[in-house]
C-alpha cells in the first residue's frame, strides 16, 4: 500500500526530492525492516509486543490502544482518561 501510494505521488508530482523514487523507497523499507526486526523479535519473545492496525479509523485505533493499556494494567489517569 505504501509503495503504491508513493508511486502515485511520484507520477502525479514528478517527485518532491531527487531521490524520491520507487527504488530508493524500496531500499529505505529494506533498511527499516532490517533495523526494526530485531527489536520486534525481542519484544515478541518476551510477550511484550502488541500490534494495532493503524489503517483503521482513529476511533478504532484509539479503542485498540485503550484495550491493550487496560489489559496490561496501565492506570487510566496515566492514559489521559478519568481515574477509576
Amino acid at each position: 500500500m505504501l509503495i503504491s501510494r508513493i508511486e502515485n505521488r511520484i507520477r502525479e508530482t514528478g517527485g518532491a526530492r531527487s531521490d524520491d523514487n520507487v527504488e530508493t523507497l524500496k531500499r529505505r523499507l529494506q533498511v527499516y525492516h532490517a533495523q526494526t526486526r530485531p527489536l520486534l523479535d525481542y519484544y515478541r519473545e518476551r510477550g511484550l509486543l502488541y500490534v494495532v492496525d493503524g489503517t483503521r479509523s482513529i476511533d478504532e485505533v484509539s479503542r485498540a490502544i485503550e484495550e491493550i493499556l487496560a489489559r496490561i494494567g496501565t492506570p487510566a489517569e496515566d492514559r489521559g482518561g478519568p481515574a477509576s
